[in-house]
């Protein structure tokens, strides 16, 4: 009787360690919220013991908590100046690592003449746009360069609503403003699927008139030797991620 006994206490120990899954706390740029789930779903199909779990927000918001002290292990940003401030400061094991390429786009729930680009938004229908703040989302500068480099920025500033980061800019934007600047991986989510058509509402901004969104990601320094964690930095340069990441309209390193 003891055998039978024992046995089936080895099976329940190991049911259980099967189901045991060991975190990767992840510290990861708004415009990737949409991609998170597909892409720690490809993480755990191809490391079954480990999982990524995912705090959003601003990089340049996300990398104070850092330099503060947060306990996240791995850093996704939305440009590469952010994760590098980590380095520099000795917090991050480094060298930065470009994970994915972003695209910009301005996006509208309204009846626009999108025809006309971004001189849309000098038009009287538009009365508010919105947009993330250039100083801590990579998003909102590079819509601030092209606002700039278009000779737009003075003549419409006046409309813009402040968003803290890429997300919010994006509930604006269906919700209040009569458009908005966000990430086009926006378009995959189930809230913007209604407004996915390009040229009625929503137009990518000349990647010209901005700086290449160049996004990047680090180690902190305490866990570049977790092997959850070092199993994560594998999964991200593999051709699995960069197929999610290409899926949700990014472009690769």
């Amino acid at each position: 009787m003891k055998r039978p006994l024992f046995l089936a206490m080895r099976l329940v120990l190991s049911l259980a360690l099967a189901g045991a899954q060991e975190k990767v706390s992840v510290a990861a740029a708004a415009n990737i919220s949409s991609v998170a789930p597909s892409l720690s779903a490809a993480f755990a199909g191809q490391y079954p013991g480990y999982r990524a779990e995912f705090t959003f927000g601003a990089s340049g918001g996300l990398v104070t908590q850092l330099l503060n002290g947060a306990p996240f292990q791995v850093f996704l940003s939305a440009d590469t100046a952010f994760p590098q401030k980590l380095v520099d400061a000795g917090e991050a094991a480094g060298p930065v690592t470009v994970y994915a390429v972003g695209t910009l786009i301005f996006l509208t729930t309204k009846k626009l003449n999108l025809s006309r680009g971004l001189a849309v938004l000098a038009d009287p229908s538009v009365a508010q746009f919105a947009n993330s703040n250039p100083e801590t989302a990579p998003y909102g500068r590079a819509a601030q360069e092209a606002l700039v480099k278009a000779g737009l920025f003075d003549r419409v500033k006046s409309k813009l609503v402040m968003a803290q980061n890429v997300t919010q800019a994006l509930q604006f934007t269906l919700v209040s403003t009569d458009g908005g600047f966000v990430n086009k991986s926006a378009l995959y989510s189930s809230e913007v699927r209604p407004y996915d058509k390009e040229g009625v509402s929503w137009f990518a901004v000349d990647p010209s008139l901005y700086l290449p969104i160049t996004q990047g990601f680090v180690v902190m320094k305490s866990a570049a030797l977790v092997p959850a964690v070092v199993a994560f930095v594998e999964f991200l340069s593999s051709t699995e991620a960069r197929a999610v990441f290409t899926s949700f309209g990014y472009g690769t390193p």
